[in-house]
């Protein structure tokens, strides 16, 4: 996998401090920094909405998932954009994102994930977003252009109309050369967690036969400083029947689920 310039836009003159530096004049905000352990780049870029004179609305371009070095997005609002039962069955807002005057692009369910904090909290207010889309977004801002997403939400209402002004960006993302590591990601393990009935509701910690279950998938990979686009998993159930074990292999591969959960901090 070839890593490019795009990949590294968030890697700013990095420091171990949290203070952040607005850009004179602008909604753009940055903070560089880096992990004490692992020297991860933990710095990112926010950018403050226009409309929203309390700043509890921005976009903000993260440079790792917690102290993993991951490029992703996050969309803060004011507004509740889901709800944990939505995400339980893998229901997302519908988001369409344009830059200047180029045209609207809408985001996949694929490039939309959910963000939790350092408690595994949700944050129903907030929205990640992951994968290629993520590198336009950096490289329409990088050009000056300003930015609208349009959310509209599962449980219907007025859509959410949000822009944000491309000026400062360049600034804040300051020209680098591409250096270090690279490579593929590479995946080291997954495995299923909590499995709940998908009718009930209720967590177990097996399936039950003949009932169907929501199970959550954890995969945990080294990113080699690269955004994997796709991943397939062929799987195998293990179960007992009189007193005696068995496995039976699941037919088909698997995309790995998009809608997966980062880690605010």
């Amino acid at each position: 996998m070839k890593r490019t310039l795009t990949l590294l836009a968030c890697l700013l003159g990095v420091g171990t401090g949290l203070a952040v530096t607005r850009v004179p004049g602008t909604s753009t905000s940055y903070s560089a920094q880096r992990d004490p352990i692992t020297d991860a780049n933990t710095g990112l870029i926010s950018i403050d909405e226009v409309n929203d004179t309390y700043g509890e609305t921005a976009l903000t371009i993260r440079c790792s998932d917690r102290d993993r070095p991951d490029l992703w997005a996050t969309l803060i609002s004011t507004h509740d954009l889901f709800s944990e039962d939505q995400v339980l069955f893998g229901m997302k807002p519908a988001i369409t994102i344009r830059w200047g005057d180029d045209p609207p692009v809408v985001l996949r369910d694929s490039d939309l994930i959910s963000v939790v904090n350092s408690r595994e909290d949700l944050q129903t207010r907030q929205i990640g977003v992951q994968g290629p889309v993520v590198r336009r977004i950096v490289n329409g801002l990088s050009a000056g252009k300003r930015l609208v997403a349009r959310v509209n939400r599962v449980s219907g209402g007025q859509a959410l109309t949000y822009t944000f002004p491309g000026v400062g960006f360049a600034t804040a993302r300051p020209p680098v050369t591409a250096g270090g590591a690279t490579g593929a990601p590479k995946f080291t393990q997954w495995y299923f967690t909590t499995c709940r009935d998908a009718v009930s509701g209720a967590a177990r910690a097996g399936l039950v036969a003949g009932r169907a279950h929501l199970c959550d998938l954890v995969i945990e990979m080294m990113p080699n400083g690269a955004q994997p686009v796709a991943a397939e998993f062929r799987y195998e159930l293990e179960y007992r029947e009189n007193g005696r074990a068995g496995k039976l292999t699941l037919p088909g591969a698997a995309q790995a689920p998009a809608f997966g959960r980062r880690g605010t901090g």
